[in-house]
């Protein structure tokens, strides 16, 4: 009988009863000023507000965070709805979760060594919902997803991948 993978454990996590709005470049340019930050919409204010509100709430009696080490932020959003979905970009709902985690579980986003960010269309949750969850990391650690990483075919002269992988190299 072979043992079960342990999972990585993590260090805190929360949910979120709504789909993740998304922030935008934060710059645009302006013939008359240059570069302008652009200000945030009143639903993403308002949004961060509430989460920042709800974990400020459950960290005050965590001494653990904000950390100096490298962390591993996992993000999946659950939508009940096709149309939500296909209309959601990933990266742009990172965006919005790193604004808030940044001061409350690490002071730079460089201490971000792994960032997975996944959606999701998921019929049994019975409406939007987000899930995301901090780990962080001592200096020579890294997490489960890594380990599949493709480390062992970065060797271009002997590596063959399947049919279906491309081989981009890069000289």
């Amino acid at each position: 009988m072979s043992k079960k993978p342990k999972a990585t454990a993590i260090d805190f996590q929360f949910g979120i009863d709504a789909i993740i709005p998304s922030t935008q470049q934060a710059y645009h340019y302006d013939a008359f000023d240059g570069e302008v930050r652009k200000t945030e919409k009143e639903a993403l204010m308002v949004f961060k507000e509430k989460v920042n509100a709800d974990i400020d709430d459950q960290l005050s009696h965590n001494d653990r965070f904000p950390t100096t080490r490298e962390t591993f932020v996992f993000i999946v959003q659950y939508f009940t709805v096709q149309p939500e979905y296909d209309k959601r970009d990933v990266d742009n709902m990172a965006k919005t979760i790193l604004d808030i985690l940044k001061p409350r579980f690490y002071s730079d986003d460089s201490q971000v060594k792994t960032l997975l960010v996944t959606k999701k269309i998921e019929h049994r949750v019975p409406k939007n919902f987000a899930y995301i969850s901090i780990k962080e990391l001592s200096s020579t650690q890294d997490v489960d997803a890594l380990k599949i990483s493709g480390l062992e075919r970065s060797d271009r002269k002997s590596t063959r991948l399947n049919s279906s992988h491309a081989n981009i190299s890069y000289a």
